[in-house]
């Protein structure tokens, strides 16, 4: 055997090694062609045919309409489609003001946004699948993305991707985009019925997105009847609220809270006063209310952003503020308590008992937002609405990450937005911020199994964690994981 013929075999060798097992722990190299035929991933909507794409089994959807909404108002079906629609590309994302990290390296490289492009058009979802047959009855898990109620999409991290959960944990991934900010939260009711709602429209549009799993999803593979809703940081926030909602119930069975306990949101005093100085500062006839529809939307950001400075000045002023650090941070920005759609606050016992059927994962990560001690701002709060939640409700998961990232010499620790690429099995993907050592590939594996399982049977187990007890107990997720008491 010649030295070329050894080497070629020994590179053969590596590459079928390389490509044995999960595709999160595979090479380049064996990347898979791309099916981009229509007819080989076409499926039906309610509202008309759909075409995708196949990446290595695994049938990838983007940007497919589930409702449309004209400003301020509720979301409504999208209008039907006769011939297949192209959906291989994300849509539309909300528009929203500069990303600060965009101007910071650090953050601009760990992170790896993509922030993609604006359009008020922007209700769209995305859907992985490995198998698209009605009979697949799948558990599905629907992402709700970061950023407060005011920024993010769900294209913004490339940790977000649903391809490897759908190709090696047998779930049906969605995601999706609503409406942020002043177009999904500027309440309005005061200036008529037809605004009765423009305070919550926002999550109104995900509780669309939900009806839109409902009625479509078994198409995809996907249970209806088995959907987990999960998120981070305003995602958390937001799995936090519909939780809340009646509108919501029945539309999912399981939900997961990533740093995102919320106890309060806006009340109807606050919100109405910041419409009414919203309306003011674009100085428009309150007579003549409709024209506020026509407004740019940088304007109209700018006005918005500026009447929620001037109402939490006066409030803190007041005495009103801030109950906490998180509700002082978010004051302006979130739903409203308007007694209708969202009927009492997430954490009071009235909003307990909307959801009390639903078991829940809760947790945080070690380092939010400080790098030098324990999680000050949302680890409480993760403790107290795993608290209050355990007294009336269904199974209840607590959890700690305590991973840290090699990243940058180290200084990213286990920073908010961490434990992402962990729960998605997306280690490798998303390497400028997880490294990709071969540590954080295996407890990303299994950390997306404890996820999966759990959208799977109500129980967040995988083989190398040890059993995870429900609260008080929490469960401290490292290359080591331990169960521990709560303190």
């Amino acid at each position: 055997m010649t030295l070329k013929t050894f080497s070629a075999i020994s590179a053969a060798i590596l590459v079928l090694t390389s490509c044995a097992g999960p595709v999160s722990r595979r090479s380049s190299t064996c990347l898979a062609a791309l099916e981009t035929s229509a007819g080989a991933s076409t499926v039906q909507t309610v509202s008309g045919p759909v075409a995708g794409y196949i990446d290595d089994g695994v049938f990838i959807y983007k940007g497919i309409p589930y409702a449309k909404a004209e400003r301020f108002a509720e979301p409504v079906s999208p209008e039907p489609w006769k011939d297949v629609r192209p959906s291989r590309a994300y849509g539309p994302t909300c528009p929203q003001g500069k990303r600060m990290g965009w101007y910071d390296d650090n953050q601009a490289f760990a992170m790896h946004w993509d922030d993609g492009f604006p359009d008020e058009d922007c209700l769209r979802v995305n859907v992985w699948t490995s198998a698209i047959k009605s009979d697949a009855k799948m558990p599905v898990m629907v992402w709700l993305h970061g950023g407060g109620f005011s920024a993010g999409s769900s294209q913004e991290q490339i940790g977000y991707d649903g391809t490897n959960l759908a190709r090696d944990h047998g779930v049906v991934v969605v995601s999706l985009n609503h409406r942020l900010n002043a177009l999904g939260f500027l309440d309005l009711s005061g200036y008529g019925e037809k605004y009765a709602h423009s305070g919550n429209v926002g999550m109104m549009d995900i509780v669309k997105a939900l009806e839109w799993v409902r009625d479509n999803i078994s198409n995809f593979g996907g249970d209806p009847s088995n959907v987990t809703i999960f998120g981070q940081s305003g995602g958390g926030g937001k799995v936090s609220t519909i939780m809340a909602m009646p509108s919501a119930k029945g539309l999912f069975h399981k939900a997961i809270v990533q740093s995102g306990s919320i106890t309060n949101l806006l009340e109807p005093k606050y919100s109405r006063r910041i419409g009414a100085a919203t309306v003011q500062n674009l100085g428009l006839n309150p007579s003549k209310i409709d024209d506020i529809k026509n407004v740019p939307y940088e304007k109209l950001l700018e006005a918005y952003n500026k009447a929620i400075a001037s109402v939490r000045d006066k409030a803190v002023q007041d005495g009103a503020l801030p109950e906490n650090f998180l509700d002082m941070i978010l004051f302006g920005q979130t739903p409203v308590v308007d007694g209708d759609i969202i009927p009492a606050a997430p954490m009071s016992a009235a909003g307990l008992a909307i959801s009390k059927d639903i078991p829940v994962i809760i947790g945080t990560t070690y380092h939010e937002f400080t790098r030098d001690r324990e999680d000050p701002i949302f680890r409480p709060l993760a403790i107290q609405q795993a608290q209050e939640r355990s007294a009336s409700c269904a199974g209840v998961y607590l959890y700690l990450f305590r991973w840290e990232s090699p990243v940058l010499d180290g200084a990213l620790g286990s920073a908010h937005c961490m434990e992402i690429p962990f729960v998605f099995d997306n280690v490798l993907l998303h390497r400028t911020m997880t490294g990709g050592g071969e540590d954080a590939v295996e407890l990303g594996h299994r950390m997306s199994a404890a996820w999966t399982n759990f959208a799977k049977t109500g129980k967040p187990q995988a083989e190398g964690m040890p059993v995870w007890e429900p609260w008080p107990n929490y469960m401290k997720i490292n290359i080591e994981s331990t169960i521990q008491l709560i303190h």
